[in-house]
């Protein structure tokens, strides 16, 4: 049986041989008539993995271009949903950085290109720290009444986030708005927003507790009076830089008190303003240092500070 068969395959070996090759490069030839190699591009989704815990990842783009070559059939039957560009942030480091896909495709296919080459990601860690909290009056209370005394339930409070958007934030923010109702003492929980030394709201943080409790006493029968504003500073400005002025807005405030207290009152100062921080013409907020028994409705004043250089005598903008 055996032998029958092996007499059978050498039996004209050669032409059997021929036959085979001829019928290969035949079928090569259709295949490349019919089917012919071609190159084409998807839209590859770009996948992180092995993603550090403990930051907020931040990535340049979600998508990249994928250039290959293959058949024309494997183009009808694949689309943009069977490639994958994936990146490895194992070994990322914190910070901005250049990271290259590794791309995932179907079997058949030639990579020849990656637009771009390399995706950018961003590692900002999540931190925390205590912030100040400043509570603001607005408004006008019922007549012959006026604000006594504010008290808020803490002075500092906690903001988390983003490293880059925590570092940002300069202070917190609350509102008590007050109307012509307003004729007695009260309590409310006064939502708090974190905002910049420009005054812009940050992003993108935390604020724990989002709320302030805060109790507001009225008084009767205190003298009001309009009084300038002084701002006053530390001595700390850099040693490059000279102080030309600063200006508080508003230049003046109603103030209230007994009438023996504020009678020779012409004017309230702010509290000591550091300028060690101040590299150019800014705006800070400051609070005032209000006498004994004085007090207002508002006690925040915005200050622009000017600054020049000692050198050139060029203002600092």
């Amino acid at each position: 049986m055996i032998s029958r068969f092996r007499s059978l395959i050498q039996r004209n070996l050669a032409a059997k041989i021929v036959a085979l090759m001829v019928a290969v490069i035949l079928w090569g030839y259709v295949m490349n008539e019919q089917n012919p190699s071609t190159e084409g591009s998807f839209t590859a989704h770009v996948q992180l993995v092995n993603v550090p815990e403990g930051y907020k990842v931040t990535q340049g783009t979600d998508k990249v271009k994928v250039t290959v070559r293959g058949a024309r059939s494997l183009f009808v039957s694949n689309s943009d949903e069977d490639f994958e560009a994936r990146v490895n942030l194992q070994e990322a480091k914190e910070g901005k950085g250049e990271y290259k896909a590794q791309i995932k495709m179907p079997q058949g296919f030639e990579l020849l290109d990656v637009q771009p080459e390399t995706v950018e990601v961003t590692l900002d860690p999540i931190v925390s720290r205590k912030v100040r909290a400043d509570i603001n009056v607005n408004g006008s209370p019922a007549s012959g009444v006026t604000v006594a005394k504010v008290t808020q339930a803490s002075a500092e409070v906690t903001v988390e986030g983003p490293s880059s958007a925590v570092n940002e934030v300069d202070r917190l923010i609350g509102y008590v708005g007050l109307t012509s109702k307003n004729d007695a003492d009260f309590a409310l929980q006064v939502p708090l927003t974190a905002i910049n030394s420009d005054g812009r709201e940050v992003s993108g943080v935390t604020i724990q507790p989002a709320t302030m409790y805060v109790t507001v006493q009225m008084a009767r029968g205190l003298t009001k009076k309009i009084v300038t504003i002084q701002p006053v500073s530390e001595n700390d400005l850099p040693a490059n830089l000279e102080l030309v002025s600063m200006k508080p807005n508003p230049l003046q405030i109603e103030v209230a008190g007994a009438e023996n207290i504020i009678a020779n009152l012409t004017a309230v100062n702010t509290e000591k303003i550091t300028l060690a921080d101040v590299l150019q013409t800014t705006d800070k907020t400051v609070k005032l240092a209000l006498p004994p028994g004085v007090t207002v409705t508002n006690h925040d004043v915005l200050v622009h500070i000017v600054v020049r250089n000692k050198k050139n005598g060029k203002s600092m903008e």
